[in-house]
Order: structure tokens, then sequence, then C-alpha cells
């Protein structure tokens, strides 16, 4: 089973998102775990946007990176500017991949616009993810 870090800023969006996208994906066939370089608590937005699919992170905790620079990872995904260079300069992992999305908390307006920019950034992950776990061959033959 590969081993798949996605490191963010605050994990509390787009990191949880893309780890609990890929573990749905896969069903739970990648080992995936999200972490913060300065984690917060997961965004409700973000809970709300999964559970639209299915998807139930409710129990998830924020996890800071440093619970993680002894793990060897097959692949770390980074998510920003921080966490790329967090990942390259404390992390041990073969591949090290950067994949910046539009960041939905920026979203100016009221609960419907900022709800609406959760689902677009899900639906983005969830597309991006389907050609990634195939381009990288993530899961078993």
């Amino acid at each position: 089973m590969k081993k798949v870090l996605v490191l963010g800023t605050n994990n509390s969006c787009i990191s949880v998102m893309i780890a609990a996208l890929m573990k749905h994906i896969s069903f739970n066939r990648i080992d995936v775990v999200s972490a913060g370089v300065r984690p917060k608590k997961v965004n409700p937005y973000t809970k709300k946007a999964l559970m639209e699919i299915g998807i139930d992170i409710s129990k998830e905790k924020p996890h800071s990176v440093n619970e993680f620079i002894h793990t060897k990872w097959d692949i770390i995904i980074t998510t920003t500017e921080e966490a790329r260079e967090k990942a390259n300069s404390i992390l041990i992992g073969g591949t090290k991949i950067h994949r910046a999305f539009d960041d939905p908390m920026e979203t100016e307006g009221g609960e419907i616009e900022k709800m609406n920019a959760f689902r677009t950034l899900r639906d983005e992950i969830n597309e991006w993810l389907n050609e990634f776990i195939a381009r990288h061959r993530l899961l078993p033959s």
C-alpha cells in the first residue's frame, strides 16, 4: 500500500479535502494522511462539502507535519509554498509534488457564495485526483 502525505499550511481545508477524497476514490487502498505546517481546526465548509457526497470527516483532527518527520513517504503532495518549503527541509519521501488550488476561504460574499467555492474546490480536486492516482499508479493492478 502506497503511503501519501498531503501537506498544507493549516490542514483545515485543501489538504484535508485531498486526503479525504483520495481515501474515498481508492476505497482506502492508499494510506493517506493530511497535515499542516501550522494546523488549525478543520473549516466547517470543508466538512459540509465532503458530507454532500457522502464523506464524513467529522472525527478528523488537524495534524502537525512534526508528527510525521520520521515517516518515509512514497509521495508528498504540498498545496502551498510554505508547505513545499517545509517538506523539502524536513520530510523523507520519494516523490514530492506541488499542486496549488484556489483557496475557497478567500471567497467574498455570504454563505451561499462561500459554500459554492468549497463545492467547486471539491470537484476540482476530485477530477485532479482521478488523473493523479492513475498517472502515479497508486492503486494495485
